[in-house]
């Protein structure tokens, strides 16, 4: 099976609720920053509620990529060995998925503040996190550690990886968020934050499949049940 029909099968195993999750975090994203620009331009001052928009946009900004990733995990790891049922799939790795994620931004987020450029390569290095959590057996034993695993994998696979973030992390979100961030709304533009909720979908199982890829060049499933 190649690429765009292994695509298209996973594609087709989690659309409806990768394609739900796309919307809500869609048009959430979009509420929250109106809301803090709001705060920011008031004419008595900057408002206090800012803060709590402030708040639930790092938080959803971490709770809807772990749950889309984990929709796009589970649909892809099903097209090499028998996986758990959904429900189940989520209740093994969710919390292990959430956490990990939670170390890698904040190892991010102080080599960031120290330096710009090596943030961005501890991010690159852990963009393979999630697979670990969900696909290596040793991680799941607690034999390994997930950042540790994941960057070993990634410094053996710089130029894709690099070339991956590039393409679905900067160049696509940067010329979509500049032609059509006024069309995401839904209660105002339907139609078309519909359309682009789907593209973001399928961009998202595109980019997370290619670095699946990456992981299981290097990882065997020694285990059946993901």
């Amino acid at each position: 099976m190649n690429f765009f029909s292994e695509n298209l099968t996973a594609f087709k195993k989690i659309a409806l609720p990768l394609f739900s999750l796309a919307i809500l975090s869609n048009n959430v994203d979009q509420y929250l920053n109106m809301q803090v620009e709001s705060a920011l331009r008031d004419p008595t001052g900057i408002q206090k509620s800012i803060v709590l928009y402030g708040f639930l946009s790092i938080f959803f900004n971490v709770v809807f990529p772990v749950l889309m990733t984990t929709l796009a995990l589970y649909s892809l790891f099903s097209l090499r060995a028998r996986t758990l049922l959904l429900g189940e799939f989520f209740n093994r790795h969710l919390n292990h998925l959430f956490i990990e994620t939670l170390r890698a931004w904040g190892k991010t987020l102080l080599w960031s503040i120290l330096f710009i450029i090596p943030g961005i390569w501890k991010y690159l290095h852990y963009s393979l996190v999630p697979f670990v959590v969900v696909g290596s057996p040793l991680y799941q034993h607690g034999h390994v550690d997930a950042l540790q695993a994941s960057t070993a994998i990634v410094r053996k696979h710089r130029v894709q990886v690099f070339g991956i973030f590039i393409l679905f992390h900067l160049l696509i979100p940067i010329i979509l968020s500049a032609l059509f961030d006024a069309y995401r709304l839904i209660w105002k533009t339907p139609m078309a934050s519909l359309l682009l909720s789907l593209l973001d979908t399928y961009l998202l199982l595109i980019s997370t499949h290619l670095l699946f890829k990456i992981f299981t060049s290097e990882v065997k499933q020694d285990e059946p049940n993901v």
